[in-house]
């Protein structure tokens, strides 16, 4: 399996909402089984008039400005989807597996699934082998399509396995994926250190009479799959092998161990009289907390979060700053022997450090050239923070008066960077109104204090969703009827990708909703997870029948495409999303959507979109396998489109009236929101930069110390001073799962605002529509089958240099004007 890992954008609070200065970047999801490795080596408005085409497979006929009334009501009206599914099944009796997979009708499925693979796969290992025993060049030319193909089928089971796992309700299922799973990489680890296996790809890619008739997809998976071998050291002799797995698996249990333990060692503070001492917070806050006359307020709680934005006593914030960040030493041990085993490893491996090691195959390729970018936007973008700075520190002056000590400190961030928006700003010159004595903010269940979330649906959000990309990539979203046993939940929907031309393209299915009380367990962050990737498979029959047992394959789900004068038969891919957004409740109580909310969503499905439009003849570069440093790119593209006015109206009705999204309404929420970006912006940085420090030769120095680096890093890359006493490095989790590629969301970042700038920023919808496809033909439709750079370069948006590491950056790289 592809290890799946926390994806920057999605997973995580929003960044004002994350007060301890070591929490991860402001919206990092956990995109599941895209990274890159070869045998998968595991390491819910009004009630309306039905529509006639309610929830059928059909070809889009709407226009971008026509709504969709079945797509809308089956995520929105759950007596409209019950009721449409029930006509839908009637008369139906048999079950189907999940995802029509004939194998998973029932729990034990996994293990009968994971045992045909082994044996499949086991073939495909003697035909490759055997084919340099033999000195045949034609079985040779079939060794990466081999490859490929025992790949997809290890994947198609562990990927789904990895997804049951986290959201089936049912512990039978859970228990069966889990073993399944368990079986699985056992059986990879050994895959990943086959020399024969080494040995022919190893002679294939040498070989030029083979390598030159491959097209430019194949020789590009060969080589990738040759560097994710020797990443695994198979090449080095058998002594050093065995260290280097002994190494791997401490790496991997250290990990484990840092994640698991990734919380604040103090886990409540208490606050004396606290409806004197938390003046500002709300008081339902304060109600929940208080015990007698006592507020007993947990460290990783939504009411310490409060107390850091809300709380006017500093003496408060302080104490819940220091909890919130504390560590213990052996907290620090773990995570420090991790970063220590990560260098011996790149040691042994020839490397001077991880990062260096790691690097190699991404489009940054070194550490240097790492350092040297995100030295340079912190460089560039650290004035604009050092202003905001000095705003904070007149706000504190107003507010404290001129005896009192007015040097900003971290737990003071938070709490002074609500009143940085221009109309609170105002509301804080000497002389006005007391903004930092006015009532406390009413909070509202699900949707915050602005008023926003009224106007968006996670129906209206999808019609909207559809209706943009079909501006963009002429794709459409179409409801579809399940068949019993299809999905592993009720609130699940399903949803076909209709291309105007060429039809169906791939299949999304959505499990959205919070579940309730004795509903089951379920993942609670936002995900995508891949459950099959696209793929050529008509050309892979001469393997013989054995190799296409189908107990893992939907046989409506292959598509023939006429490209390049042939037909071609394709796989479609499969992906899920998960979120755990509010349960709709009936037609006049939809799930509504906060504007951050909306934001996600559409990240999310830029994720999906990737796996949707990239058709690739490999399944190693489908969709979403790319460079770790390139696979936000299709997902951050997409926050443009959540942040932009003329989208957002497009689709934003009030839920009740109809009313549309009004204009000042969303300018103000959109302003408060980025009211202390610069501040987000810099801690950012300091923590990409941080990364960058602790997977360098620093980690194999005697004088290791993951704190004094923590220190250095925010004196030298940070705008508020350092904090002694402190350990927030022990809850920076994106060190495993991340590690030394933190800096990718910057990178992403700054390709995509310069995308946007040229191809999109007010452009009317003829141009949007030129854009989309530009970015579909150069970056999206090549998966991981091309360079990244080539893509880019091709839309016009590498300066010069920039590829050799001599970087250009602006502002606006980063989404922010020169201000």
């Amino acid at each position: 399996m592809r290890s799946p890992f926390i994806c920057f954008l999605c997973c995580f609070v929003r960044a004002r909402d994350l007060p301890t200065v070591g929490r991860p970047l402001s919206r990092f999801t956990a995109l599941k089984s895209h990274r890159r490795r070869l045998h998968c080596h595991s390491t819910s408005a009004s009630s309306a008039p039905e529509p006639a085409s309610a929830c059928t497979t059909t070809s889009s006929t709407h226009t971008t400005n026509k709504t969709n009334d079945a797509l809308r009501l089956i995520f929105d009206d759950p007596s409209y989807w019950h009721k449409n599914r029930l006509r839908a099944t009637q008369g139906r009796h048999r079950h189907v597996g999940l995802f029509g997979f004939a194998a998973l009708d029932r729990p034990e499925g996994f293990i009968r699934a994971a045992r045909a693979a082994i044996d499949e796969v086991n073939q495909i290992v003697e035909r490759v082998c055997a084919a340099t025993r033999e000195h045949n060049i034609s079985e040779m030319k079939k060794t990466v399509k081999r490859l490929d193909r025992l790949s997809d089928i290890l994947c198609s089971v562990v990927d789904t396995a990895e997804l049951i796992r986290h959201v089936h309700p049912d512990g039978r299922f859970v228990r069966s994926a889990n073993d399944a799973h368990g079986i699985l990489s056992n059986f990879m680890n050994q895959l990943n250190t086959h020399q024969g296996l080494y040995e022919t790809l190893k002679r294939v890619v040498q070989d030029a009479a083979i390598s030159t008739q491959f097209s430019e997809q194949e020789l590009r998976v060969a080589n990738l799959l040759l560097v994710d071998f020797e990443k695994s050291g198979i090449h080095m002799p058998l002594a050093t092998r065995k260290r280097f797995v002994e190494l791997q698996d401490r790496i991997l249990e250290l990990g484990q161990a840092v994640v698991m333990n990734a919380f604040p060692v103090v886990d409540s503070i208490e606050v004396e009289d606290p409806r004197k001492k938390l003046q500002g917070v709300p008081e339902n806050i304060i109600s929940s907390v208080t015990v007698g006359s006592r507020a007993i307020i947990p460290t990783s709680s939504a009411a310490a979060l409060a107390v850091l934005r809300m709380a006017r006593d500093e003496d408060v914030r302080r104490t819940m700053y220091m909890a919130m960040n504390s560590g213990s030493k052996y907290q620090v041990d773990v995570l420090e022997e991790m970063l220590v085993k990560r260098g011996e490893l790149a040691r042994l491996l020839g490397k001077e450090s991880y990062a260096q090691m790691y690097l190699v195959d991404k489009m940054a390729e070194t550490p240097e050239n790492v350092m040297a970018f995100l030295e340079s936007l912190s460089n560039l973008h650290r004035p604009k923070a050092q202003r905001d700075l000095d705003r904070l520190r007149r706000l504190k002056s107003v507010h404290l008066g001129p005896n009192a000590s007015h040097e900003v400190q971290p737990w003071d961030r938070f709490f002074y960077s609500r009143f940085i928006s221009p109309s609170a700003a105002i509301a804080a010159q000497p002389g006005s109104a007391d903004p930092f004595h006015a009532p406390p903010p009413v909070t509202v269940a699900g949707g915050g204090s602005d008023g926003l979330s009224a106007y968006f649906t996670v129906g209206s959000t999808f019609d909207g969703l559809s209706r943009l990309f079909k501006s963009l990539y002429g794709v459409t979203f179409e409801p579809v009827m399940l068949a019993p046993g299809e999905v592993w939940h009720e609130d699940v929907r399903k949803l076909e990708v209709v291309h105007e031309t060429e039809g169906k393209i791939g299949t999304i299915y959505c499990d959205l909703f919070r579940r309730g009380p004795g509903e089951g367990r379920k993942y609670e962050s936002a995900a995508h997870f891949t459950v099959r990737c696209s793929r050529r498979i008509d050309d892979e029959e001469h393997f013989g029948p054995e190799f296409r047992s189908g107990i893992m394959r939907v046989r409506d789900s292959e598509k023939d495409i006429q490209e390049d004068g042939y037909v071609k038969r394709y796989q479609l891919p499969i992906v899920v999303l998960v979120t755990a957004f509010k349960k709709p409740s009936g037609v006049d109580h939809p799930s509504l959507l906060s504007l951050w909310e909306v934001e996600t969503l559409f990240h999310e499905m830029g994720h999906a979109m990737h796996s949707m439009l990239a058709r690739t003849e490999f399944q190693h570069i489908a969709g979403t396998r790319v460079p770790m440093d390139f696979v936000e790119v299709p997902s951050i593209f997409m926050e443009n489109f959540a942040r932009s006015p003329k989208v957002l109206a497009s689709f934003g009705r009030h839920h009740k009236t109809g009313a549309p999204l009004p204009p000042e309404l969303l300018r103000s929420a959109q302003a408060t929101s980025s009211s202390a970006d610069a501040f987000e912006t810099q801690h950012q940085l300091q923590l990409a930069l941080l990364d960058q420090m602790y997977h360098s030769p620093h980690a194999l120095e005697p004088s290791f110390d993951s704190t004094s680096l923590l220190i250095e890093s925010q004196r030298r890359f940070n705008v508020f001073p350092p904090v002694p006493n402190s350990a927030w490095q022990v809850q920076f989790t994106h060190l495993f799962s991340y590690g030394a590629t933190y800096y990718s969301y910057f990178w992403s970042r700054r390709w995509v605002n310069r995308i946007w700038r040229r191809w999109f920023e007010n452009r009317d919808e003829q141009a949007w529509k030129e854009g989309g496809e530009l970015v579909r033909k150069e970056l999206l439709g090549w998966g991981g089958g091309r360079d990244p750079w080539v893509g880019l370069e091709k839309l016009g948006v590498v300066k010069e240099g920039e590829r050799e590491g001599n970087f250009k950056v602006e502002l606006q790289d980063l989404g922010q004007g020169e201000t």
